[in-house]
């Protein structure tokens, strides 16, 4: 084994026990508890991507160049395996899953998806076979009590429901894993979103959703460093860790009251707005590839690989990586604060904000549109128009 996968695993394990050791010792302030679970999920998860490194290569668990992807070298597709291990540390070290049926539902829920995933990026799956593992996680968190209730509490209220709450779920796990095509970008909004229900959290009086987004951001901080980074990649998420984090922050909007007590129309806004980017990148390529022709069925859609997603068309405009990834981040901050300004809003100031937030993307959408087009007309046509 080389030795730089062996460093940082063994100063990884000595800073976790210096932190395991003195945690209990310190007194920290209310205000800075979300400090723990984000230091604990981030340092494991940090230390273990060497080790899976060094396991990736030994068994081929590793993304190979092609014609779609254009990174240089076999990169090690442990990002999924590193977050959950580290999502899930902290989880049971803070014991939110005894606090929480929901947590412990979540927690099951994302292992099927982690090890379906896994599969998926060592050998390859069929997309009915991952959608039906999505769908049994749909199932586990659901009969948890973890769904959406804005209905009337009639037995097809019920039923329409559970029906949303699954298409919500798998919705987001699969635009989260859609925008896993360039380094650093999933985690970074998942990161992003998590601050953002935890700062709505401490709004609503929910302390605890600070704490477990927090573990959930922590993990992806751990992850960053080997992603997205000046060098190339040394580690991707793989369908794994973009699943696991689509399915986790999807179930994270469902299970908090965002708006208090009785403020249904809030509980809707606010996750729609704090997740705005992904939400917008699923929509406008479903929504063009149907134009286009390009999918016509359900399972079209799941396994259509094409480079027509937001990202992919701000790098063909020019950006680079580090802008294209910034550029959707700032995106998503000024949504997410958009969503935390709306504490004890009117319901029709909510619905006005998600329409702001709504023709900002739009304006996005179009201007990307637009400027495809006069450059494809430019390249059938060097010399300009003609009389």
């Amino acid at each position: 084994m080389k030795l730089r996968y062996l460093a940082i695993p063994a100063a990884g394990f000595l800073v976790l026990a210096a932190f395991l050791l003195a945690t209990p010792a310190i007194r920290t302030p209310a205000w800075l508890n979300w400090l723990g679970p984000l230091s604990l999920a981030g340092i494991t998860t940090f230390t273990l991507i060497p080790l899976l490194q060094w396991l990736a290569h030994r068994i081929g668990l590793l993304d190979k160049p092609d014609e779609r992807k254009k990174h240089k070298g076999a990169i090690p597709l442990v990002g999924g395996v590193a977050i959950y291990a580290g999502f899930l540390a902290t989880n049971l070290y803070y014991g939110y899953h005894v606090e929480s049926v929901a947590v412990r539902a979540i927690m099951i829920a994302l292992a099927p998806l982690v090890v379906v995933g896994v599969l998926d990026d060592w050998k390859g799956l069929p997309a009915s076979i991952k959608l039906g593992v999505q769908l049994v996680s749909v199932a586990i968190v659901i009969s948890a009590g973890v769904r959406l209730t804005f209905m009337r509490q009639v037995w097809w209220g019920d039923l329409l429901e559970i029906v949303i709450t699954a298409v919500w779920l798998i919705g987001l796990t699969n635009a989260i894993n859609f925008l896993d095509g360039i380094d650093g970008l999933a985690a970074s909004l998942v990161i992003i979103a998590s601050a953002a229900f935890g700062l709505v959290a401490i709004q609503t009086n929910q302390p605890f959703f600070l704490l477990l987004g927090s573990a959930l951001a922590g993990a992806c901080m751990g992850f960053l460093p080997f992603n997205f980074r000046r060098a190339p990649a040394s580690a991707f998420l793989g369908d794994a860790g973009a699943t696991l984090l689509g399915f986790s922050i999807a179930s994270i909007a469902i299970v908090g009251e965002w708006g208090g007590h009785g403020a249904r129309t809030l509980d809707i806004v606010v996750p729609l707005l704090i997740l705005g980017v992904p939400i917008f990148d699923t929509t406008f390529i479903t929504l063009t590839r149907i134009a286009d022709g390009r999918i016509r069925t359900f399972r079209g859609w799941l396994e259509y690989t094409g480079r027509d997603h937001i990202h992919h068309r701000l790098l063909n405009l020019g950006l680079n990586r580090y802008d294209t990834v910034g550029f959707l981040c700032v995106i998503s901050v000024v949504l997410a604060l958009s969503a935390v300004t709306l504490k004890n809003a009117t319901g029709l100031i909510s619905i006005l904000s998600l329409i702001q937030g709504g023709i900002i993307l739009t304006i996005v959408g179009r201007f990307m549109l637009f400027v495809e087009k006069r450059t494809t007309i430019g390249m059938r046509n060097p010399n300009g128009p003609t009389e």
